[in-house]
């Protein structure tokens, strides 16, 4: 799939306007190559064609979590890898962001309504945020920051 990312305005394919939040979930599952266009739509640079996630990286995190990280879901198949704080809010690839989900069952931000945050290297580190609940994310983004600052500072 080769999509378009503009200077300014919303990325497409083949012409077609993409939200962000679908940009996002095309890109957990599928092989992106992004094309930097100008505002003729000419093309200016070519990013590279690769997954989001490596198979290693998903592997590891199945690996690590062994079922669905939804509270209460015990599911052992039909597992993908979730970004727990989303790339298009500023969430990143580290394994510490990842998690299990079957997300055929569980609708997870940035397209569902709720949020899977917290420590998923603890058993039960992870809790279920509603988006709009800004305290509960602001005290979860300042319990991150603290984290990245100590491991940052090791």
């Amino acid at each position: 799939m080769v999509v378009e990312v503009p200077l300014r305005g919303p990325a497409t394919v083949a012409g077609v306007p993409l939200p962000d939040a679908m940009v996002e979930q095309l890109r957990a599952q599928a092989v992106v190559e992004p094309v930097l266009v100008d505002d003729a739509g000419a093309p200016v640079a070519v990013g590279r064609c690769e997954s989001a996630l490596s198979e290693k990286t998903k592997r590891v995190v199945r690996r690590r979590d062994g079922r669905c990280r939804w509270p209460g879901c015990d599911r052992r198949t039909g597992l993908e890898v979730h970004h727990l704080w989303p790339r298009s809010w500023g969430g990143d690839d580290r394994i510490a962001n990842l998690a299990s989900v079957c997300t055929t069952h569980h609708r997870l931000a940035p397209q569902g309504p709720r949020l899977l945050l917290g420590n998923p290297n603890h058993p039960a580190g992870l809790v279920l945020v509603d988006h709009d609940d800004l305290p509960a994310l602001a005290q979860l983004a300042a319990e991150r920051a603290r984290a990245d600052d100590g491991s940052a500072h090791r």
